[in-house]
């Protein structure tokens, strides 16, 4: 059986995988080379698939650890998770994982448990008394661990911008650089989906991890990237589809990476043999419709002042200070932009990164068109 050579909602790697070579080769190097890099893009533009991919790449050659910041609320639970994803990627190092510990961490070494899972996989039990738990020695352990072993470690931190969030936020991450700053032989790789949180987290003199290490932007792939791409995975699974068909698949969902895949994906399902235009639009039809539900939660709480700045966005105005727009949308005072621009961004319905308005999800102007714009 064939299955669909298109992914969503999962890390991709290998063949499912498109492109981003520079970025790739650049990862790469930092990860060997201990150099920190930081990764800021907008949601679901591939930064966790593409750091997967790079781990794909050097797992035999270093000691990597991930871990996700989402659904973690405080500063305890990121250390014991941090612990947890060290002790696991060390268990094919050492054949005694408790003798490790002891080693790099013997103040905590009775608090951690251990057990073997129904594949024998080493699972870890970690409850240490308040008093006992010091997160300079949790923190310490990737570093000392690689040292011992002479191999690169890798400390990969998805989400990175939610620690800011926490209660105590702030404070840990100053912890977190006083102690990792001192780790020549560590790469820490940091990203996040938030631009503007994880700008600022990085590129503001006021805050900890200012100027921490490289920082990668990443682009939107090519065109001819994503079309040769979207070909070739048609192709190897006995499907067709034009260069220009290809293109227009790209060009409907604005080049997004989550949404090239989601809209290949309904393609390809759609597609006998060929994929025509009629069949395309089908299947965009049926992508809208997926991200209905989504798109009613996102605009259910907007107000009347931000539903007519979406109105001018989509209608290209540029001036939303000037009297003449103000007064034509009833924007309210020039003042008040400033204030629907950041609830906007703040609800990612729009990202202004990049000095201009831009909508986070692909599919929102053109349902944004049929249910509010309808008689414009």
């Amino acid at each position: 059986m064939i299955h669909n050579p298109f992914k969503v909602g999962e890390l991709v790697a290998g063949d499912p995988f498109c492109n981003r070579t520079k970025e790739i080769n650049r990862i790469r190097n930092a990860f060997l080379d201990s150099q920190n890099i930081i990764l800021i893009s907008p949601r679901r533009w591939g930064k966790s698939s593409l750091v997967q991919e790079v781990i794909r790449l050097v797992d035999k050659n270093a000691i990597i650890i991930t871990i996700d910041c989402f659904g973690i609320t405080s500063s305890e639970q990121f250390l014991e998770s941090y612990l947890t994803e060290l002790l696991k990627a060390s268990t094919t190092l050492y054949s005694k994982t408790a003798d490790m510990v002891k080693k790099f961490a013997s103040s905590i070494s009775p608090y951690i448990s251990y057990s073997y899972g129904p594949n024998e996989e080493i699972k870890f039990g970690i409850n240490i008394p308040s008093k006992e738990f010091d997160p300079v020695v949790i923190l310490s352990m990737a570093s000392k661990i690689g040292k011992d072993k002479k191999l690169p470690v890798v400390v990969c931190v998805d989400e990175f911008q939610k620690i800011s969030e926490w209660k105590d936020g702030e404070a840990f991450l100053e912890q977190l650089r006083s102690v990792w700053q001192r780790h020549t032989n560590v790469c820490y790789c940091l990203y996040g989906s938030k631009r503007h949180l994880m700008n600022k987290l990085f590129n503001d003199s006021s805050k900890p991890f200012f100027r921490f290490g490289e920082n990668i932007f990443l682009e939107r792939i090519p065109t001819p990237e994503w079309i040769s791409f979207i070909q070739k995975q048609f192709t190897r699974t006995n499907k067709k589809v034009s260069k220009e068909v290809a293109q227009q698949i790209v060009e409907l969902v604005q080049g997004h990476s989550y949404y090239v895949q989601y809209l290949s994906r309904l393609c390809w399902a759609n597609t006998p043999h060929e994929l025509t235009e009629a069949m395309l639009m089908e299947s965009y039809e049926e992508y809208l419709n997926d991200h209905l539900a989504m798109f009613r939660k996102q605009t259910e709480g907007l107000t009347a002042y931000q539903v007519n700045y979406v109105k001018a966005v989509i209608n290209q105005e540029k001036q939303f200070t000037s009297t003449h727009v103000l007064n034509t949308y009833k924007l309210g005072s020039p003042g008040n932009i400033k204030r629907i621009e950041t609830s906007l961004q703040d609800s990612e319905i729009i990202d202004l990164f990049t000095g201009s308005v831009i909508f986070t999800e692909p599919f929102f102007e053109t349902l944004f068109r049929r249910h509010f714009m309808r008689h414009s």
